[in-house]
């Protein structure tokens, strides 16, 4: 399993959870303009990533991708490229904040990245994490009583949630408030779906 920390170009949750997630990673990538950010934080990406059209910083010594293609984002591209080397892990930082619109495109890269790869969106408030299609169920720790959500990105027909008060089987799922609020009564919590789907866990 090969980890990467990537950091967008938008507000960036606390140091310490930065610090944390990139303590446990093979290396930090700069999306784009999330270069200039990470540095503002006090971080030194390995590596910028992107079409490159808002680093302002200099990236003397460091790696750069450039990746003009205009038909995908900047995270898809990031994402793309990095599991085409053979990373399989990533943990998005810097998703806050910023045009709506923005925000929106973080949330529809989820449907465009590659299938199969993990992907986990980190604020101070919540951890949101991609549901793979017509994948083995995905199990996460988390305490008793905490709260989360699943939400559809895609329509979906056959979406499983186990260990909340309120469980599904193989139900039919699309983008509503319908998976809104739910509680941990266990341990782990399981989620599998035949669409892309998103569990976001409050911490």
């Amino acid at each position: 399993m090969m980890r990467v920390l990537l950091w967008l170009n938008s507000n960036a949750p606390s140091r310490k959870l930065i610090s944390q997630l990139a303590d446990d990673v093979d290396i930090v990538a700069g999306v784009d303009g999330g270069y200039d950010r990470a540095l503002e934080c006090g971080f030194v990406p390995d590596m910028v990533i992107g079409d490159l059209d808002s680093v302002q910083s200099s990236c003397e010594g460091i790696q750069r991708v450039s990746i003009p293609d205009q038909e995908s984002s900047d995270l898809v591209k990031a994402i793309t490229y990095l599991t085409e080397a053979g990373y399989d892990e990533f943990e998005v930082v810097g998703i806050e904040g910023g045009l709506e619109s923005h925000q929106l495109g973080v949330w529809g890269a989820l449907v465009d990245a590659p299938e199969g790869v993990g992907i986990r969106l980190h604020t101070d408030r919540s951890e949101i994490i991609r549901i793979n299609p017509n994948s083995p169920p995905f199990r996460v720790g988390v305490p008793i009583g905490s709260v989360f959500s699943v939400f559809a990105l895609q329509d979906c027909q056959a979406v499983t949630v186990e260990g909340g008060k309120w469980n599904l089987k193989e139900e039919d799922l699309k983008l509503s408030t319908k998976g809104l609020h739910n509680v941990a009564v266990a341990e782990f919590l399981s989620f599998s779906s035949d669409g892309v789907a998103v569990a976001i866990i409050n911490r």
